[in-house]
């Protein structure tokens, strides 16, 4: 699952740029990633092939990188791109061959070539399917689905920051985020359609109906938001830097950032997500999920 345009992808989303295709640089920036070590958006890339699991343990005796992860499931070896190429001696030879086939600039860079006459491979699509939320969106980049839990999928999502860190809570996936560091566009914000009383019942969650003071409350959230919008671009004109001039921007802001993520993990995130006590923003994207990829559920407990 994955090209050599979804590695550049998930690294220029950092810029808020996954969005332009440009070959030659594409490809320079593909070999910075790897001789820089910045490892994450080769995560974004899964391959999976059958095996007996004797090969599996194996493979894992093999490669003594104690950082290494590969998974066993459904009769298959799963592991990322990350993971391959620190195994990539020890991989069946079909399945290197497979990598260089579908990841030709890749290859050419793992492998110290030159790339002026390597072939780049491309996504299809942005996004193959894609629902809106009152705060926001998520859409379906690709996915691999060989019936096991450990199945993966690659979204993109376009949140509120707070709806952002409790996505980034469920740890078991990979995560590429525009970056304030390096963007210093106009922030966009959402603005919920009035403030929500405090549950009596639950501490964490909140009720549907509007306080009292709902309106003049969002309104004094539109002056606070003007403000501190005025006052990050006040930080950069006096050449303040990106990084700490973010630091003045509220949490409606909203952001985005890749997520490739396993089954097991998904169906974890749908049914905690999905629960009354979770918070309304990110209720809806979960039963965006299930919209898109439906939900296999479990009987089984896990932490």
């Amino acid at each position: 699952m994955g090209s050599d345009q979804r590695i550049v992808r998930c690294a220029r989303v950092s810029f808020a740029k996954d969005d332009q295709i440009d070959v030659k640089r594409d490809k320079g920036l593909l070999r910075y990633l790897y001789e820089h070590r910045h490892s994450s958006p080769f995560e974004h890339v899964i391959i999976a092939y059958e095996a007996e699991k004797e090969e599996w343990l194996n493979l894992i005796s093999l490669c003594e990188n104690p950082t290494f992860q590969v998974y066993y499931s459904g009769g298959y070896i799963w592991m990322n791109l990350r993971n391959a190429i620190n195994a990539l001696e020890f991989l069946p030879s079909q399945i290197v061959n497979r990598i260089r086939e579908r990841l030709p600039t890749t290859y050419a860079v793992i492998n110290g070539q030159s790339l002026e006459k390597v072939e780049y491979t491309r996504d299809y699509a942005y996004v193959k399917e894609r629902v809106e939320t009152s705060s926001g969106w998520i859409g379906l980049v690709d996915s691999l689905e060989l019936g096991t839990s450990m199945d993966y999928y690659t979204f993109v999502v376009e949140c509120p920051l707070f709806v952002a860190r409790q996505w980034h809570r469920h740890r078991f996936g990979s995560y590429n985020e525009v970056s304030r560091r390096y963007v210093s566009y106009k922030p966009q914000f959402y603005i919920p359609p009035y403030i929500r009383k405090q549950a009596k019942t639950n501490k964490q969650a909140s009720q549907d109906e509007p306080v009292e003071d709902s309106d003049l409350l969002l309104q004094k959230i539109n002056n606070l938001i003007q403000k501190a919008t005025e006052l990050y671009e006040e930080i950069l004109e006096d050449e303040g830097a990106k990084e700490l001039a973010r630091g003045v921007l509220p949490q409606f802001m909203l952001t985005r950032f890749y997520w490739t993520v396993p089954r097991i993990s998904l169906d974890n995130f749908i049914t905690l997500r999905s629960h009354e006590g979770a918070q309304k923003e990110i209720r809806e994207f979960a039963q965006a999920l299930k919209e898109m990829v439906g939900y296999r559920g479990t009987d089984k407990f896990r932490l």
